[in-house]
């Protein structure tokens, strides 16, 4: 019985530790290795491009909205935003008229029509006509400075309180039956670009002139943008700003839909 009794506790203590390595908690890599499995990093806004602009994320009353463009500023203007106005009507139901030629947009907003061109800083909107900035073209898209929402869509514009992103507050309510590009033209010099015409004359589409084909209000009609992304270098851990040319999802690069008067026929 005395040979019997420390063989018993022998087993006792094996059955012991191997039950104590099974509970063992899960082994972690030391703090500060990388995980092996892939991660994604979006912008970081704000941040600075290779040009100096500084880009915001742009927020309409209290939601960031999703646009190929960013809003930004200047160095020497860091009050002042231009804000993509294509994208940032789209996001209201507004259609843009936009002649890549004249650099001059056209919409129509609850009956008030807006006209603008880069070469000069007037932008009318009605009756009103707004002096101070000229509006901008950058990269197949359509700047305004940041005041033209402000009496486009009685407005409040301003940037966000950590500076991260700029904001458009308004209480408007957008009628779409009075706004749009319905019934206005483009310019007569940016027509040859859309095709020849099916039409002339009276029987021509006043959208098109009579082409059956319109500018992509999302690209500009330049078929594609550029996008700008944040990396951090994990040796360094600095910050660098990669541009990417993506092209456009409406227009699949082609810088032309069907004219959306028209239907694409050409005729009026």
């Amino acid at each position: 019985m005395r040979k019997i009794l420390p063989i018993i506790l022998l087993l006792i203590l094996c059955i012991s530790l191997c039950a104590c390595s099974n509970n063992a908690a899960p082994i972690t890599p030391p703090e500060g290795e990388e995980s092996e499995e892939p991660s994604t990093q979006e912008a970081i806004y704000s941040f600075t491009d290779e040009e100096g602009r500084t880009h915001y994320a742009i927020y309409v009353n209290g939601e960031q909205i999703q646009t190929e463009h960013d809003a930004y500023t200047y160095p020497d203007e860091p009050k002042g935003a231009y804000y993509p106005i294509v994208e940032v009507l789209e996001h209201f139901g507004v259609k843009c008229l936009f002649d890549e030629h004249l650099e001059a947009l056209t919409t129509r907003v609850n009956g008030q029509i807006i006209t603008c061109k880069t070469d000069s800083s007037d932008i009318v909107i009605g009756k009103h006509t707004l002096g101070g900035a000229s509006p901008e073209y950058i990269d197949g898209c359509f700047y305004v400075p940041s005041y033209t929402f402000m009496h486009l869509l009685d407005a409040v514009v301003d940037f966000t309180p950590d500076r991260s992103g700029v904001t458009i507050t308004t209480e408007t309510t957008i009628d779409t039956a009075s706004s749009g590009t319905k019934g206005l033209s483009i310019s007569a010099a940016a027509v040859p670009s859309l095709g020849k015409p099916l039409y002339s004359g009276a029987q021509a589409c006043l959208t098109c002139g009579g082409s059956g084909a319109a500018l992509c209000t999302s690209c500009s009609g330049t078929g594609g943008s550029t996008q700008y992304t944040q990396k951090q270098d994990p040796l360094t851990g600095q910050m660098t700003i990669q541009s990417t040319r993506v092209s456009c999802s409406r227009c699949h690069g082609s810088g032309r839909v069907v004219c959306p008067t028209c239907g694409g026929t050409g005729k009026r």
